[in-house]
C-alpha cells in the first residue's frame, strides 16, 4: 500500500489469525460513504508541514512497513524491519518466524489509527537501519530543530518508545545516543525526551552515582497510566536551546534536581525539567562532543571541560563553562590523537593551548572512519611540568545507530528480557519543532 492509497475499511470486531500472525481489530461503525475515523487521523498526520516520517505501521511497500512523508522533505519512506535481540537477522512482518508468547507478532485496534503492533523487551522489536536513513532528514543532529511523536500504550515495564539510541553499555565514554522518546525514568511516571551531544555520560566529569548515564532530559510534570492510550512528544528548538516534552498535546512545567547535574553545577535551587535547556549540537558519529573528566567547579573554577570533533572537516575545537571565566584556576592544554589498529595515524599527536574557541585541524591525508579510536587528555600546568586532568579518554569511532522502536541497544550484555512493554500506533518526525496547538490536534487521546 502507497501514500494516498485508501486504507481498507473495518466496520466490526474482527480477529484474523494468518500463520503466526494475530490481528485484533475494533473499529467502529463508520457513516456510508464516510472515511473511516482511522483513515481521516492517518491522513491528517501525513499531511502535516515538514513531516520526515510518518510509521502507522499498516503501509507497506516490498513487504515491509513504511512511512507516509511530506515529499517537500523527504523524497521517500523509511521501511521498518522486526527484530529479536540474539539473532542477528531481520524481518518482514509476513516472515517474522517466531511463536512463542513473548515473541509472537500481534496487533490491537484500539488506538486512534486502528492497527497498534505489540513491541515487547527484547523480544519483538522494530527498526529502521542506519544505511536506511544515514545522512538524510531523519538523521536528526546537530542544531536541527525536529519534533518526535509516537501514540502509545504500555501494557508493563516503561523504557525507550522511539528513537535513535544506543547506550553503549552505560560507559562514560562510549554510546551513541542522539534523540529518543521515553515513558517514565528518573522516578517519573511521564513523558522523558532524551537528547544527547556526546552520544554517552552527559557528565562524566562527576563522580555522583548516576553519573554513567545520559541525563540531558525533558521530563513532563503530568503522569499517565499504563493501559491508557497517550500521544507522547518532544519538541527541540534551537533557536531557544529548549526540548519542551508534551503529553496529549500539553507540556506541564516541571522543576527538578537531578543529583549529578547539581554535582557539576551546585545548582541551589531544582532546574526546569521542562522546558529543559540544551545549548549543544546533537550527536552525530561524524561530529560530536568529548567531556574531559577529573575536576569539579570548586577546585578549579570550571563547570566542563569539553572537546568538540568533526571527523568529517578533521577539526577539533576546545570550550569550557564557568560561573566566573576570570576566576578559572589553572593553565591548561589539550593533547590529541588518532589510532588505527594500535597505530597512530598523526605524524605527532596534536598539543595545544585549552583556550575557548581555539583548535586544530588534522593533517588533510588522516581521514578518521569507523573503527579508529581517538585518544586524548587534559592536563594542567604544574610548575615546569604539566599533568594530566583526570583519565586519558579513548572513544571508539563507531557508524550510528538504527532508529528503533520499543529498545533501547547498547544495554551492557543485551538482557533479552530488559525493555519496553507497549501497543505502538504511530511513530512521526518532523523536520521542525511543532506547537502545542498542533501537538493536540494530532493527538487523538483522550486526557
Amino acid at each position: 500500500m502507497r501514500p494516498g492509497q485508501r486504507l481498507p475499511r473495518l466496520n466490526a470486531v474482527k480477529t484474523i489469525h494468518y500463520g503466526l500472525v494475530a490481528f485484533l481489530f475494533v473499529a467502529s461503525p463508520a457513516a456510508p460513504g464516510a472515511e473511516p475515523l482511522h483513515e481521516q487521523r492517518v491522513a491528517q498526520v501525513a499531511r502535516t508541514e515538514g513531516l520526515i516520517a510518518f510509521w502507522d505501521f499498516r503501509l507497506a511497500e516490498d513487504g515491509r512497513w513504511t512511512s507516509y512523508h511530506d515529499p517537500k522533505v523527504v523524497d521517500r519512506g523509511y521501511p521498518v524491519v522486526l527484530r529479536r535481540i540474539g539473532d542477528p537477522e531481520s524481518y518482514t512482518p509476513g516472515a517474522w518466524p517466531y511463536s512463542d508468547d513473548a515473541s509472537q507478532l500481534r496487533y490491537d485496534g484500539s488506538g486512534p489509527f486502528g492497527r497498534a503492533v505489540r513491541m515487547n523487551k527484547g523480544y519483538i522489536f522494530a527498526e529502521v537501519p542506519r544505511s536506511e536513513f544515514d545522512r538524510s532528514p531523519l538523521d536528526i543532529h546537530g542544531r536541527q530543530p525536529f519534533t518526535l511523536i509516537a501514540w502509545v500504550q504500555f501494557t508493563g515495564a516503561r523504557h525507550l518508545i522511539a528513537g535513535i539510541w544506543d547506550e553503549g553499555g552505560w560507559h562514560k565514554y562510549r554510546g551513541r545516543r542522539q534523540i529518543a522518546l521515553f515513558g517514565g525514568l528518573f522516578g517519573s511516571r511521564g513523558v522523558i525526551g532524551h537528547i544527547s551531544a556526546t552520544g554517552a555520560s552527559s557528565y562524566p566529569q562527576s563522580t555522583t552515582p548516576g553519573s554513567q548515564y545520559a541525563r540531558a532530559r525533558a521530563i513532563d510534570g503530568q503522569d499517565f497510566d499504563n493501559h491508557q492510550w497517550v500521544a507522547v512528544a518532544m519538541t527541540f528548538e534551537p533557536e531557544h536551546d529548549r526540548v519542551t516534552v508534551y503529553c496529549n498535546g500539553v507540556a506541564t512545567p516541571v522543576r527538578r534536581t537531578d543529583p549529578v547535574a547539581r554535582d557539576v553545577f551546585r545548582h541551589a535551587e531544582p532546574a526546569s525539567a521542562n522546558p529543559f535547556h540544551f545549548p549543544w549540537p546533537i550527536f552525530s558519529p561524524r561530529a560530536f562532543v568529548l567531556k574531559y573528566n577529573g575536576y569539579n567547579v570548586a577546585a578549579s573554577g570550571v563547570y566542563e571541560h569539553w572537546l568538540r570533533v568533526d571527523t568529517e572537516r578533521g577539526t577539533v575545537a576546545y570550550g569550557r563553562s564557568s560561573p566566573d571565566p576570570g576566576k578559572v584556576r589553572g593553565e591548561f592544554r589539550v593533547i590529541f590523537d588518532v589510532e588505527r589498529d594500535g597505530a597512530g595515524l598523526l605524524p605527532a599527536p596534536l598539543v595545544f593551548a585549552a583556550e575557548d574557541g581555539r583548535g586544530a585541524a588534522l593533517p588533510a591525508a588522516v581521514q578518521i572512519r569507523a573503527g579508529d579510536e581517538m585518544v586524548t587528555s587534559l592536563e594542567t600546568r604544574a610548575g615546569d611540568a604539566w599533568e594530566r586532568v583526570g583519565t586519558e579518554i579513548r572513544y571508539p569511532v563507531r557508524e550510528g545507530a538504527p532508529f528503533t522502536f520499543g529498545r533501547a541497544l547498547g544495554l551492557g550484555a543485551e538482557p533479552i528480557d530488559h525493555g519496553t512493554q507497549l501497543l505502538l500506533d504511530g511513530v512521526a518526525v518532523f523536520n521542525r519543532a511543532l506547537t502545542g496547538q498542533e501537538l493536540k490536534a494530532l493527538s487523538f487521546c483522550d486526557p
